[in-house]
C-alpha cells in the first residue's frame, strides 16, 4: 500500500476517534518515511489523546528541529504539558507559539488562562483584552456544515468555570466561547446570532461571585434559553448546598460552614470552649480536588494549617467515616444532565481522601471490575431509596448540569460530599477503557440537552 494511502487511512481513523488504528497506520507511514512530518505530528496528537503525554512530547520535540508548522508544534507541546499537569511548562510553550503568531486570539486566550491560573493576573488581563479586541469569540466548529445550532458559552477568568473541553468534542453544534470582563461593553446584538442557547460556565461561587451578577445581566440581554443561569449558581456554595440538602430523605449531609479567616483565628485563640467538633475537614474556599484539603484532629493542628495558608475564608466540614465493611472507602460520582442522573466513576481507596487519579485502582483488577459493574448498572448499587435520594438532590439543586460526589454509609444512607457544576468530565481513560461508554453517554446527553433548549427558541 502506498504511503499516501496509509496516511489517508490513519487520518480517517484519527478523525473517527479510532486511536489505536490511527496510531498503527501513522507508525507504518513513519516506518516507510521516517521524516514524514504530518505522520509524526498526527501520531503525537493521538498519543496525547491516549494520555501518553511524554511520548507525544518526544515526537513533537523532534519536529522542532526541522521545517514545518512550528506554531502547531508549540501548541501541541503546550497541550501535552497542560494535560500532564505541568502548567508552567505549558505556558512556556504557548508563549513560544504566541511569539510566532502574536495576533492569534485563540493562543492569546490560552496564554491568559494559564497566566491567570499561575497568579499572573495583570499579564492575563492584558492578554484577555487583546484577544477580545482581535476576536470577541473563540469558535470550535461543528463536525457538520452548516451546524445544527450555535451555542454561546460564557466564561469568567479565574471564576471557577465548568470544564467543557470534552463535552463539546465531535459536536453537531458550533461552540462559541466569550470571555466576560466586568468593565467591557459587548455588542449583544451581534452576539445573538451565535446564541441559539447560552451556557453559563461560571460555576464556583467563592471564586466567581463578582461575575455572577454581570453574567446574569449579560445573558438576560442576549435573551436565549440558558443552561445553568448565574442566579441559580449563586446559591451553590458548599455551605448553602449542605444546608439545602440537610433534610433530603435517605441522605447524610455533613453540614459545611464557611468561616472568614479572621473569625476562625479568633475562634481558635479564644479562651472560651470552642464550638468546633473534631475530627473535621478543612479547605480554603474556592479550591477543588485534594489540594489543601486535610483532616484536622484538634485546635492546634487546625491553627498550623491556617498558618500555612493565606486564604480569605475556609470551609470546615464534620468528618464522616464512610468506610465500607471491607475497610475501603468508596466515592461515587454522578453527573446530572437535565432529568438524567448518569454514573461517571467509582473511586476506591484505603484512605479517606479519595480521588480517582491518586488511587491504586490501575493495579487492582477487582477494583476495576467493581467500578465497571457500577457504571453498567448503578441502580444495583444505589437501590430504590438511594436513587430517590439522588433524584431529590437533583431537584433541589435547580441546575441543568452538575455533578454529585457521594458515598454509601453502612446503613445505606447517601453521604453527600459535594454537588456543584465545577466537576470535571473527561475522556482520558486509556487505563480504564471500560469507562468509555459511560463517559460518552454523559457527553451525548449534554448535546441532547443543548439541542432541546435551542429548539425552544425556534
Amino acid at each position: 500500500m502506498s504511503i499516501d494511502r496509509l496516511f489517508s487511512q490513519a487520518s480517517s481513523h484519527h478523525q473517527a476517534g479510532q486511536l489505536e488504528l490511527a496510531e498503527s497506520h501513522y507508525r507504518e507511514v513513519i516506518g516507510l518515511d521516517p521524516d514524514h512530518w504530518d505522520a509524526r505530528f498526527g501520531l503525537a496528537q493521538v498519543l496525547i489523546r491516549q494520555d501518553r503525554f511524554d511520548e507525544a512530547i518526544g515526537w513533537l520535540m523532534h519536529l522542532l528541529n526541522g521545517p514545518g508548522d512550528q506554531v502547531a508544534v508549540y501548541r501541541q507541546l503546550g497541550l501535552a504539558e497542560a494535560c500532564a499537569g505541568r502548567r508552567q511548562r505549558a505556558l512556556d510553550y504557548f508563549e513560544r507559539a504566541l511569539e510566532h503568531d502574536p495576533n492569534d486570539p485563540a493562543i492569546l486566550h490560552v496564554v491568559a488562562n494559564f497566566q491567570q491560573a499561575l497568579g499572573l493576573d495583570a499579564k492575563a488581563d492584558a492578554n484577555y483584552r487583546r484577544a477580545l479586541k482581535l476576536k470577541p469569540l473563540i469558535t470550535v466548529p461543528a463536525v457538520v456544515a452548516p451546524p445544527d445550532f450555535r451555542v454561546l458559552f460564557v466564561f469568567g477568568p479565574n471564576a471557577g468555570n465548568t470544564p467543557i473541553e470534552y463535552l463539546i468534542e465531535q459536536a453537531r453544534f458550533e461552540s462559541n466561547v466569550i470571555t466576560l470582563l466586568l468593565d467591557m461593553d459587548y455588542d449583544v446584538e451581534r452576539l445573538r446570532i451565535y446564541a441559539d442557547v447560552v451556557v453559563n460556565l461560571i460555576s464556583d461561587v467563592d471564586r466567581g461571585q463578582a461575575f455572577l451578577g454581570p453574567a446574569q445581566a449579560f445573558i438576560d440581554r442576549v435573551g436565549s434559553p440558558v443552561i445553568n443561569p448565574p442566579q441559580a449558581i449563586a446559591e451553590t456554595n458548599r455551605e448553602s448546598v449542605a444546608r439545602r440538602l440537610a433534610e433530603v430523605p435517605g441522605c447524610c449531609v455533613p453540614q459545611t460552614r464557611l468561616y472568614p479567616a479572621a473569625e476562625l483565628r479568633e475562634l481558635l485563640s479564644s479562651a472560651l470552649p470552642s464550638t468546633l467538633s473534631f475530627p473535621l475537614l478543612v479547605r480554603p474556599a474556592g479550591t477543588h480536588g485534594g489540594d489543601d484539603f486535610e483532616r484536622m484532629e484538634d485546635h492546634a493542628q487546625l491553627l498550623i494549617f491556617l498558618n500555612r495558608h493565606d486564604a480569605g475564608s475556609y470551609y470546615l466540614t464534620p468528618f464522616v467515616d464512610y468506610r465500607s465493611n471491607d475497610g475501603y472507602f468508596r466515592k461515587y460520582r454522578f453527573v446530572c444532565v437535565g432529568d438524567e442522573i448518569l454514573p461517571y466513576h467509582l473511586a476506591i481507596d484505603d484512605k479517606w481522601k479519595v480521588h480517582h487519579v491518586t488511587t491504586s485502582m490501575v493495579s487492582h483488577a477487582w477494583m476495576q471490575a467493581e467500578e465497571q459493574a457500577f457504571l453498567e448498572d448503578p441502580w444495583r448499587v444505589f437501590g430504590v431509596a438511594q436513587r430517590a435520594a439522588l433524584q431529590s438532590i437533583r431537584d433541589a439543586m435547580g441546575l441543568d448540569y452538575f455533578g454529585i460526589d457521594c458515598a454509601l454509609d453502612r446503613d445505606g444512607a447517601v453521604v453527600v460530599f459535594e454537588a456543584n457544576a465545577s466537576m470535571l468530565v473527561h475522556g482520558n481513560n486509556r487505563q480504564f477503557p471500560y469507562k468509555k461508554e459511560a463517559v460518552e453517554r454523559i457527553r451525548q446527553s449534554f448535546h441532547t440537552l443543548l439541542e432541546q433548549r435551542a429548539l425552544e427558541a425556534q
